[in-house]
């Protein structure tokens, strides 16, 4: 399904250049294409105001009337006038709505024609007070029409995060697990038996590691996070590469530089159990309060 939405965006997308090709095949340069990004990152930050505030009519004014947009939203394809709907039918539910970006990038395509690609995490409060916390990944094709830039294509993909019971029990499993292990100095190879036990006391948890603080040895940077992870009934025991340097992930250098446990951002876990997840890290110490490593728990996002 991920596959098939993608080529359905990239297909639009050549369909665009096509279209603005032929209408302007001047070269522009990278004084034009920053006007360009300027101004699509203006029209963005009032869309996302607007959404902010659940105003449907107003975060979807630039909404391109022409009947070849295509707009979608949960695997679904939308007119102009659907999508609103859908949007104030969504808004309707809502008491408030906060926003943070993590990321966005504009692509120009041309001078008439850009791409705006974001990450938004998204904490929803509905009018039944039930909170929801989730990501969303959003791409908004504008195109410069005769009455100014529109939205010609939106397309989003909604990652739902744990909830508070969940991350309430991992927190409380993964904090246990550290008040067991905080002061104690481990090798690697003792590490894979104590997550398989950790992992079949909470079924919840899809994977566990334990990366070591880097020490120099010889010159060299020596570093080693044995994780275990559920594949089935079994479960699996693996080092993360070398090449995958963890120091610089949000899930070690967070809670390193805050000195205290920390959630991470979703993201795609290539380096080990190979799926989407969340994870909650726990930094632990020695006696002298040197750092030792950090205790983790992912929980898989589908």
């Amino acid at each position: 399904m991920k596959k098939s939405l993608i080529n359905f965006t990239m297909i639009f997308l050549f369909g665009l250049v096509s279209l603005t090709g032929c209408k302007n095949s001047r070269e522009f340069g990278d004084k034009e294409k920053l006007a360009v990004t300027d101004t699509i990152n203006q029209l963005m930050d009032q869309v996302m105001k607007y959404s902010a505030m659940a105003n449907a009519d107003s975060a979807l004014q630039w909404i391109s009337d022409d009947s070849a947009a295509v707009f979608t939203s949960g695997g679904l394809a939308f007119s102009a006038r659907e999508i609103l709907s859908l949007f104030k039918n969504t808004y309707s539910t809502i008491k408030s709505q906060e926003f943070e970006m993590v990321s966005s990038r504009v692509i120009v395509i041309s001078p008439d024609a850009a791409v705006w690609i974001g990450t938004v995490k998204d904490k929803s409060i509905t009018k039944e007070d039930e909170v929801i916390d989730q990501f969303l990944q959003e791409t908004w094709v504008w195109r410069r029409e005769v009455s100014g830039w529109r939205v010609a294509h939106y397309h989003e993909s909604i990652l739902s995060l744990p909830d508070a019971c969940k991350r309430a029990t991992v927190e409380n499993a993964l904090g246990n697990l550290a008040k067991e292990i905080n002061g104690k100095v481990f090798k690697p190879a003792d590490m894979p038996a104590i997550l398989t036990e950790f992992l079949k006391q909470n079924a919840l948890i899809y994977g566990s590691a334990y990366a070591f603080a880097p020490a120099e040895e010889k010159g060299t940077k020596q570093m080693s996070a044995p994780y275990v992870y559920r594949q089935g009934n079994e479960f699996k025991s693996v080092d993360l590469p070398a090449s995958y340097d963890y120091t610089l992930t949000d899930w070690y250098a967070i809670p390193v530089a805050n000195k205290k446990p920390s959630w991470s951002n979703p993201y795609y876990d290539d380096g080990g159990g190979g799926v989407a997840m969340v994870t909650y890290s726990i930094p632990v110490y020695d006696k002298q309060n040197n750092l030792l490593g950090v205790l983790t728990s992912d929980l898989e996002i589908k």
